[in-house]
């Protein structure tokens, strides 16, 4: 898929619009116009910035709203017309870039065309270097972990190998930036050398391990022959962070292991290999493709679009986005001293400092822990909308994140797919107190509040990063999470709030208000059925209301974890598949929730809460009563926004 999908999208939203007798360009606005620019891939951005003679590139358009923009007297409009427009590095707006006096700074596709805010550059010129592995030049210094070969995602190469056990100490003397605690953990793992030979450059492979509820992921140094192992050197801290993850979460020197991005296992078709000492990219050709007609791009820039503020009282403001698709961003993993990995014990949550029990509870709550990189980030905004965007083939943790004190915005109508994180995230686990933390200080942290989620379809994320759920959110108030349709990950579908009722922590005082309505969620757990659940909760939640859902999965349906408290749950539909649990409120410390009037097929529930009563639940058999259908018809994508569904599950 050449995102030909997200073009039929910008052309119902035209097509509409002209019905309506509105203005042809897509996400017309009804307050007066101040200024209007162009941009174009075919611009030059020494150019006035019209029709006629438009710029180049996004940053030169925010540059030149910057010199007018203190003057406002409407919305100022930037057009994107269609075609690429190649980042290196995101492009960012401060406050100085906001909409002022009340009005907006509105981004939008022009007319029905189809503008690409890409991070990726093509790679050509193939050669043949044996059997049906293909060579070209790329010029890049870093490590390459996405590559897309006509649309189609590519994947690093991989073998699965057998731990043979630890090698080494690391010792933390706990003085270190990165460290909470003194001690020891293992440096390396030991393979057998037979099936893990020589490799040629060590420092690029990757060690993935499937756990509890996790997939840690842990980078080489540097290889060694050691008393018969070809033993793998751990990049530090985060070979000893990965190690010391509780609830059996930690990687096992014992146990398999997934390595990858060696050029030794290069051995099947789609899988793709970067040497970056030569420059030289090797690709094992699918059937069928010819590489020297095949449109492949790496993906070069870390995060397309950030919208940074300052303080509490200097956010950024009132832009839109729309109609614009964000595609082909690079992650390498999250950095922590000189070492890069992915240590996340849950969701989206990545460790980031050494404790020697691996128990984020301790100390001051969840200050170790961060979030992976977004390709779109916010943080101190408010009033920014994104409306109708298209963001695939991603490679960060996640796509669009809400990070902190972003408050009064809207992800409304938007397609997620193909993504190695999830869709949306709201929220930070450093606001469990909302007191001054390491990553936001006094006047900078802020919760994110008053946002609306909805309509957005959600399909193909989650791929690489699988402990994370589609749509997240840490701790907030009046979050509106509604009309979404998400389906087919391989872990939870949407998760909200944070901190268990076990963990001998006081609960958040934060979230409330917040709502889970109306929303379509099919098909999650796919490869971890055993933990998550379509709809999860965590924490006390007072005014929270989960209401008017429709959840066909695996397991788990409705999960409201531990600590979770002072949600209403009613009028939700939960279709699970045979001899599994609707509902799991396993834990007494799940406490008053209000569970009415739900429709189910089985009666099977995991119920061990405190003062948690289930009435008025509605036992059917298929096909639904039309009260429950009445609740199916009406989950997932309003009228308005069916046209961006493109296949239907």
């Amino acid at each position: 898929m050449k995102h030909n999908h997200c073009l039929l999208v910008l052309l119902s939203c035209i097509a509409v619009q002209i019905l309506e007798g509105t203005s042809t360009l897509c996400g017309a606005e009804s307050a007066p116009m101040f200024r209007e620019f162009c941009v174009s891939p075919s611009g030059n951005d020494a150019n006035p910035g019209t029709v006629g003679l438009p710029f180049r590139t996004l940053s030169r358009a925010r540059d030149a709203v910057r010199a007018i923009n203190r003057g406002m007297t409407g919305d100022i409009v930037v057009n994107l017309r269609g075609g690429d427009y190649p980042l290196t590095a995101p492009v960012e707006f401060t406050p100085a870039d906001s909409g002022g006096n009340g009005f907006q700074i509105i981004y939008r596709a022009y007319n029905h065309e189809k503008p690409v805010i890409s991070g990726g550059v093509p790679v050509s010129g193939w050669t043949l270097d044996h059997g049906r592995i293909y060579k070209a030049k790329l010029d890049s210094n870093e490590k390459l972990r996405t590559l897309y070969v006509n649309g189609v995602r590519a994947s690093m190469t991989q073998k699965v190998v057998k731990g043979l056990g630890p090698w080494g100490e690391f010792d933390v003397q706990g003085t270190e930036p990165w460290a909470l605690t003194s001690g020891t953990n293992f440096d390396g793992i030991c393979f057998n050398p037979l099936e893990v030979p020589p490799l040629t450059n060590p420092s690029d492979v990757e060690l993935s391990q499937a756990r509890t509820w996790n997939f840690p992921i842990v980078c080489v140094r540097e290889q060694a022959q050691e008393n018969g192992f070809r033993v793998l050197k751990l990049q530090q801290p985060c070979g000893a962070i990965a190690a010391t993850l509780g609830w059996g979460c930690g990687i096992d020197p014992k146990k398999d292991f997934t390595l990858r991005n060696a050029f030794e296992f290069l051995n099947k078709p789609g899988q793709f290999y970067f040497n970056r000492a030569t420059h030289t990219l090797y690709y094992f050709a699918r059937d069928g493709e010819d590489m020297n007609q095949a449109t492949v791009i790496a993906p070069v820039s870390e995060g397309l679009l950030w919208l940074t503020g300052k303080t509490t009282g200097n956010r950024v403001q009132n832009l839109a986005f729309k109609g614009i698709t964000f595609v082909y961003d690079h992650w390498l993993l999250k950095q922590v001293g000189d070492s890069r990995g992915f240590a996340g014990v849950q969701s989206l949550g990545l460790y980031t400092k050494y404790r020697a029990d691996g128990n984020h509870h301790k100390g001051h709550a969840y200050s170790m822990l961060d979030l992976p990189q977004a390709t779109v980030e916010l943080r101190n905004c408010r009033n920014i909308t994104f409306e109708r965007n298209c963001f695939e083939h991603l490679s960060s943790g996640c796509a669009l994140c809400l990070v902190n004190d972003v408050i009064e915005c809207s992800v409304i109508g938007n397609v997620f797919q193909d993504i190695s994180g999830n869709s949306i995230n709201v929220g930070h686990p450093q606001h469990y107190y909302l007191e001054a933390t390491p990553l936001f200080p006094a006047g900078v942290q802020g919760i994110c509040a008053h946002i609306k989620i909805a309509d957005n379809l959600i399909r193909k994320v989650c791929l690489e990063f699988k402990q994370e759920e589609a749509l997240t959110g840490f701790l907030t108030q009046s979050v509106e999470i509604t009309h979404n349709d998400i389906a087919g990950v391989p872990y939870g579908g949407i998760a909200l709030g944070w901190g268990w009722g076990t963990s001998k922590i006081a609960p958040s005082t934060i979230p409330k208000d917040n709502l889970i309505t109306s929303n379509k969620v099919v098909n999650t757990q796919e490869e971890l059925p055993g933990d998550g659940g379509g709809i999860y909760v965590l924490g006390e939640q007072p005014g929270g209301r989960i209401e008017g859902n429709y959840v066909r999965s695996h397991a788990r349906l409705y999960y409201p974890d531990e600590g979770s408290a002072y949600w209403t749950i009613t009028r939700n539909v939960a279709e699970p598949h045979k001899g599994q649990t609707w509902l799991h409120i396993w834990h007494p410390t799940c406490h008053d929730l209000t569970i009415n009037d739900n429709f189910t097929i089985t009666d099977k529930m995991n119920v061990r809460g405190t003062r948690t009563p289930i009435l008025n639940t509605h036992l059917e058999t298929l096909p639904w009563s039309p009260q429950a259908q009445a609740v199916i018809d009406a989950a997932g994508l309003e009228s308005a926004f069916k046209d961006i569904a493109f296949a239907p599950k």
